[in-house]
């Protein structure tokens, strides 16, 4: 892997250099919220923001937009469908290393067959900048292994005290950088970009009580019934956790008629296993009616389902879930509280 420095200015002018050539998405401040930020398509570079905390929806939102059109469709003979698939190339700056993990996770899991073509058209297009982050008291990403991601971003960078340490990940960040005025990364510039993620992690003061296949187990064993009930008890059942979560990719789909009822298109939108209606089938039945069999659904896709199916939990400790929380369910506390719990069982057993 190359490294080298880039100033602020200098990193400025590869902003530049890129927007000119295509859109960017990146945070900015919200508008009506100062303070706040958003992934959103920027005007200029001078709206991008790289010392920021977090978003509210996480960047997945470019490549699996909240709601989007996938086909046009016409009576005729015969009919006629017209598939609606984006293909200008762009670039997405500003990730934070557990947003790459999430990434990658969902590259991962929209890549088993049937593989859906949307979200991997929309990935090739992409150019993906990542930055390092400001941790606030919600995010356990060193509990997750994902502080230190890097996969899938194809240039990364961390703030030191000549300006950014870029790192070049891929040969498509290595022609990014082609024509850009840098400096070859010193010894010093490496030990400040480490100096900064020792201290980044210093500042995470969430921590899980419990690795990852242990807590599988705890999962797959069952039981802790009074525990769930308790936290649905303050659930409100209003999907924050899933629409604000870089890892869930659940979607239901809708078709829009025009008035004659002979054209229309089908979009697709998030969903939310949280919502009373997601497991509801034909003759009303509902597989997961009781709000605390959503809630327990939700730790058990997170950390048993996608863990075995792909050997890592689908959480990256963004910390987001609990953020937007409006009964103040903490993922990291139930996740302590369960494992309090089953350790409490063992010993008296």
């Amino acid at each position: 892997m190359q490294s080298f420095v880039l100033s602020s200015e200098q990193l400025n002018v590869l902003f530049e250099t890129l927007m000119a050539k295509m859109p960017m998405m990146g945070p900015k401040q919200r508008s009506d919220q100062p303070g706040f930020y958003h992934f959103d398509w920027l005007k200029s570079p001078g709206e991008l923001v790289l010392h920021y905390t977090t978003t509210t929806i996480p960047p997945k939102k470019a490549f699996f937009p909240p709601v989007e059109t996938m086909f046009s469709f016409k009576l005729g003979d015969p009919p006629e469908l017209t598939h609606i698939i984006e293909d200008t190339p762009f670039v997405l700056a500003g990730v934070h290393p557990c947003d790459l993990a999430a990434i990658k996770a969902l590259d991962d899991a929209y890549s088993v067959p049937p593989a859906d073509k949307r979200w991997l058209a929309n990935r090739r297009r992409a150019i993906i900048i990542g930055s390092d982050c400001l941790p606030d008291e919600y995010c356990f990403c060193t509990s997750m292994n994902t502080a230190d991601a890097r996969l899938p971003c194809d240039l990364f960078l961390t703030p030191i005290d000549r300006g950014w340490l870029c790192e070049v990940h891929t040969d498509a960040g290595k022609n990014v950088l082609k024509n850009i005025q840098k400096d070859t990364a010193q010894k010093k510039d490496i030990e400040d970009a480490s100096q900064w993620r020792l201290q980044k992690a210093e500042k995470i003061s969430t921590k899980l009580n419990i690795n990852f296949e242990a807590f599988a187990k705890i999962l797959e064993a069952g039981g802790l019934t009074p525990i769930w009930k308790e936290i649905a008890d303050r659930c409100y059942s209003c999907g924050s956790c899933n629409t604000t979560c870089p890892t869930c990719f659940c979607f239901n789909k809708y078709d829009e008629f025009d008035t004659t009822l002979t054209s229309g298109i089908r979009k697709r939108v998030w969903d939310s296993c949280q919502l009373p209606e997601f497991a509801m089938v034909a003759g009303e039945h509902n597989f997961r009616g009781e709000r605390w069999e959503r809630v327990k659904h939700r730790w058990h896709r997170k950390f048993l389902y996608l863990f075995r199916q792909f050997k890592r939990p689908y959480c990256t400790g963004c910390g987001r879930c609990s953020r937007a929380c409006t009964a103040d369910i903490n993922m990291a506390d139930v996740i302590n509280q369960l494992a309090a719990a089953s350790e409490k069982e063992r010993s008296h057993a």
